[in-house]
């Protein structure tokens, strides 16, 4: 079933009743859509397997691991967000993994890390905080291969030129001839 917040309800006060949700039920398999509506402030965690779509304001964290979360024009994140795919063309403060793909779009606002395999970042979008384009499901990248060690210092009692490093040994006071 998928519940959608329209953008007319409010937060219900003690004296007032709770606001009203509309259901639409859906069919077995079929993609489901929640909407958080503008002007609807949710404090805390949400979890769930569909789609989800901010309009209004979500502090504390966004999790749907095999689903799409988008953060709208109107849309405020103050959370983690994590998702199969993340698409933000409102705010958000906070981190944001996803499985396959994270889009910033133009005008929108991102104040947080970004770990994804895919990140798009349109031109005009606002960015602060770093991106790593590691998957997690393939291996880490290998280590880059690193410059041969430099030569090894001469052994005791063999000149300069038998060790290859004539050039990089500089005299040393003991060493130094005496006048």
């Amino acid at each position: 079933m998928t519940v959608q917040i329209q953008e007319n309800d409010a937060l219900a006060t003690p004296d007032q009743p709770t606001p009203s949700v509309q259901s639409r039920p859906t069919t077995q398999g079929a993609d489901s859509r929640t909407i958080i509506g503008k002007g609807v402030v949710i404090t805390g965690e949400i979890t769930g397997t569909g789609d989800v779509e901010i309009r209004g304001t979500v502090s504390g964290s966004i999790t749907l691991k095999n689903n799409i979360a988008t953060i709208s024009k109107s849309g405020v994140a103050q959370a983690s967000v994590t998702a199969k795919n993340v698409d933000v063309s409102g705010r958000v403060e906070g981190d944001i993994v996803a499985e396959e793909l994270v889009i910033i779009r133009k005008d929108s606002t991102v104040a947080g890390n970004v770990n994804a395999p895919r990140v798009s970042l349109e031109d005009g979008a606002h960015f602060k905080g770093s991106v790593d384009m590691q998957s997690s499901k393939t291996q880490a990248a290998p280590e880059p291969q690193r410059r041969p060690a430099p030569a090894s210092p001469p052994r005791p009692g063999s000149t300069p030129q038998q060790s290859g490093a004539s050039s990089q040994r500089k005299p040393d006071a003991a060493s130094s001839p005496k006048q």
